[in-house]
């Protein structure tokens, strides 16, 4: 069958292709040839126009460290991203057959072309490559390049070390998010990474945060989205892209179509680089947009807010710390009323005030999609706080609302439990009051709800009231209103105890010095309830010398001065009243009551190491019996009872108890 003179210089023109490309030897069409090995080499071209664009805007120009086309005809029109279009034959808005000059290839991969091919070769039967196999070439399936040995070839080409985190993290077989925040990462190695992830298809989570990338290399991060559909989490948090960073950003993120999640907090975003953030909320596959501390809301808030109302794929908004305050809270909250796909927003630690909580209570019954509202720390008091139990009470979808931080008070908390049990509209099931004080009323108003409603509520500390007056046990024992120094003195007289005496069992050192440790532990020994700040009280009494320890002589001289005290104050009370004073009768009452109770737990004590003694003698003498007992000779009952430990120690207790109490010691202090 003869072809027709159109279709033969149709393929002749195409084998012609073929051997100027270079790709005779290895019959691959020569768009897939640019698609394979060309990739990287396209994406840093770009890189560098863009490093190159960005120094001429700021008056200093610097050659790129990436490739240069010295003899290209590609026209900086080209390079924008609109004209880069993945699956045609088209090389930045070129197509390959205008092409003059090949694109430049990394050399580890080009093929080799044969010696003596020049443009105005013809074709001949006797080639290499016939018109048969051209006709049945079928395209071989592309190999598949890892991306740390792509990653390494770009830290090559670019001049830059590699970053060994980075490089293992992309060996683990099973890693599909990398992390890579507070490296201390630049621009420049932002560049490898970036052309590393062009024809990724493995990692879908990607954190730059913390790390000072700056404009270019959130331009690089940009060229790398329009190319890569794989990745759906992208942080970069606190990178500071800059106007110029926002803006490639945002022109990419229109032809990306993988990322769901990106994190842009704490970037310094002011209210004149809105229009960047509304260009990237056009994204019809962005699902959670976080925002938080920056500073949106100063001016020109409206433009976000008319984003917000037409934006319907957006499931969480997070704008925390934005300075949200009057007329952007206005805006901001009225958008809330005719959004229809957000589910989450946070507006926590700004400034909505009574304004916010009207425009609020007018947008929340409209709203039939919000889940979770944070209302954290927004100058909400009790009068804003009226308007937005309106827009509660009448909403039906709202399932969680965080309010706390608020100087609410504890009516503001009951405001909000009495206005969720006098509706039935509300579906909320998480009621967070974080840091709000309570009372027992709200406590009751709490049990009621929960009664009717499947509800979890946080709150702060509980307030007593000063009203209610809790009934107090009465310590019969106590010596809170008693000179502990009069206690210690008044405990010796009544005890019979010397006062060498009590120097000496407190001073269990034997070095004629008490310190307060040997008083607390004396005290302890001897049952005497005193607490630490009357051990203080006495160290400060007794200690005339001030270093710290107390003599005999000092312990002396204060007992007399208090004795004195004793004196005087039962002759003024017997001149007056003509009985004792009442102080010391109930101090001395304590104190026996105390002797004797300690006197008591000592005999028990005696008694029972006496019980112990007699009973280990017994068994042992009951032991000894049998066995040099002859056992030919049978004993009867009687005897056998007789020998019994039980019927023994009968026996030592009535005989032996008197005379081994006088060599079992008793207890310290007994």
């Amino acid at each position: 069958m003869r072809l027709s003179k159109a279709k033969a210089l149709a393929r002749w023109e195409r084998l012609r292709q073929y051997v100027r490309a270079g790709c005779h030897r290895l019959l691959i069409p020569p768009e897939e040839y640019f698609k394979t090995l060309a990739d990287m080499d396209e994406v840093m071209y770009r890189m560098d126009t863009r490093e190159r664009t960005f120094y001429e805007r700021q008056g200093r120009f610097r050659k790129p460290k990436g490739l240069t086309r010295e003899n290209s005809k590609i026209s900086s029109r080209s390079l924008s991203i609109a004209n880069l279009r993945n699956g045609d034959n088209y090389i930045n808005g070129d197509t390959v057959s205008n092409l003059d000059t090949p694109l430049p290839v990394i050399q580890d991969m080009s093929p080799t072309p044969s010696k003596g091919i020049s443009e105005d070769y013809d074709y001949d039967a006797n080639e290499d490559v016939k018109l048969e196999d051209v006709k049945t070439f079928v395209t071989p399936r592309r190999k598949t390049t890892k991306t740390a040995d792509v990653y390494l070839l770009a830290c090559k080409r670019c001049k830059v070390t590699a970053l060994s985190n980075y490089t293992r993290q992309l060996l683990v077989p099973t890693a599909t998010c990398i992390d890579l925040a507070n490296n201390l990462i630049t621009a420049g190695d932002t560049k490898a990474i970036a052309v590393s992830l062009v024809r990724d298809r493995k990692i879908v989570g990607f954190d730059l945060s913390n790390n000072k990338l700056g404009p270019l290399g959130v331009m690089y991060l940009s060229e790398m989205l329009v190319r890569n559909n794989t990745l759906m989490e992208l942080n970069l948090s606190e990178t500071f892209p800059g106007s110029d960073g926002l803006e490639v950003l945002a022109e990419a993120m229109q032809y990306n179509t993988s990322i769901k999640v990106l994190k842009l907090e704490g970037n310094n975003i002011e209210h004149t680089e809105v229009q960047n953030i509304v260009h990237l909320m056009r994204n019809k596959r962005l699902q959670e947009l976080y925002l938080g501390h920056n500073s949106l809301g100063y001016q020109g808030f409206s433009a976000l807010a008319s984003a917000i109302e037409s934006n319907t794929t957006l499931r969480k908004l997070d704008l925390q710390w934005n300075h949200i305050r009057r007329d952007s809270a206005k805006q901001v909250c009225k958008a809330i009323a005719v959004n229809k796909g957000l589910h989450s927003i946070n507006l926590a630690w700004n400034g909505l005030g009574k304004e916010g909580c009207i425009a609020l209570c007018r947008s929340l019954p409209k709203n039939v999609t919000l889940q979770d509202i944070d209302l954290n720390s927004n100058r909400i008091d009790t009068t804003s706080l009226r308007f937005l139990l309106h827009g509660l009470v009448h909403n039906t979808c709202l399932k969680c609302v965080r309010i706390g931080r608020n100087p609410l008070t504890t009516d503001g908390a009951k405001a909000i439990l009495r206005a969720l049990l006098s509706s039935n509209k509300p579906v909320i099931e998480e009621l967070i009051l974080e840091d709000v004080s309570v009372d027992d009323e709200f406590m009751t108003l709490l049990a009621k709800l929960q009664d009717t409603k499947n509800m979890k509520i946080v709150h702060g500390e509980i307030l007593s009231s000063g009203m209610n007056i809790r009934e107090r046990k009465h310590d019969p024992h106590d010596l809170n209103r008693f000179d502990p120094v009069l206690v210690l003195v008044e405990y010796m007289r009544i005890d019979n105890l010397r006062l060498i005496d009590f120097f000496q069992y407190l001073d269990t050192t034997n070095r004629e010095q008490l310190s307060r440790t040997d008083f607390r532990d004396g005290v302890a020994n001897l049952r005497i309830p005193l607490t630490e700040h009357h051990l203080d009280i006495v160290m400060q009494t007794l200690d005339l010398k001030r270093d710290g320890y107390v003599d005999l002589e000092e312990f002396m001289t204060v007992q007399r001065e208090v004795q004195r005290q004793i004196t005087n104050r039962t002759t003024r009370a017997r001149r007056r009243t003509g009985k004792d004073d009442e102080g010391l009768v109930g101090l001395r009452k304590i104190l026996k009551e105390l002797i004797e109770k300690r006197n008591k737990e000592n005999k028990e004590k005696a008694m029972a190491r006496r019980f112990s003694l007699a009973w280990n003698s017994a068994v042992r003498r009951a032991s000894n019996s049998r066995r040099f007992s002859d056992p030919v000779v049978s004993l009867s009952d009687e005897q056998e009872d007789k020998k019994s430990p039980e019927r023994m120690l009968e026996q030592l207790l009535k005989t032996d108890v008197a005379r081994s109490a006088d060599t079992i010691p008793e207890e310290e202090g007994s």
